[in-house]
């Protein structure tokens, strides 16, 4: 027997000789006797499984399985959306969008922009000429024939 197969030995039957099948028990203690790594390492598996016999466990509850099985099975709950929760989700580190989505979007956010520039540029009502704006003033300073302000 070498080294690798007792500590295969000393894993699989454990640390008391006695549980090991013959053949490998008397093999297994002649190395024990000349080696003091595995003798170290023998006392090592030996305080483990001590540990493990002393440690007290706690019962699973009698519903446990029915928990397991409950938990695993998918369910369908129907979440209404909310604008509040997408908006927070634009903003957090791992909104992501899917390609084709992203260039619906983009697609969608340049068409908008554009139209709002051509409206804007081609409505003739927002705009004034001088002489509109000289003949508002002088209906706003004259009030039922009377000059509020006049130049001397």
């Amino acid at each position: 027997m070498d080294r690798k197969q007792f500590k295969g030995n000393l894993l699989l039957y454990g640390a008391d000789l006695s549980k090991w099948p013959e053949e490998e028990r008397q093999a297994g203690a002649e190395l024990l006797r000349h080696s003091p790594e595995l003798q170290s390492l023998f006392a090592e598996q030996e305080e483990f499984e001590r540990i493990l016999k002393t440690r007290k466990f706690e019962e699973p509850s009698n519903n446990l399985a029915q928990r397991i099985v409950s938990l695993s099975v998918p369910q369908n709950i129907k979440v209404p959306p909310r604008l509040g929760l997408f908006i927070s989700d634009l903003f957090a580190d791992n909104f992501y969008l899917p390609k084709p989505a992203f260039i619906v979007v983009s697609i969608f956010m340049i068409t908008a922009l554009m139209t709002g520039f051509f409206i804007g540029f081609s409505n003739p009502i927002g705009s004034t000429s001088t002489d509109q704006g000289q003949a508002n003033l002088q209906a706003f300073l004259h009030y039922k024939g009377d000059v509020l302000w006049a130049k001397e």
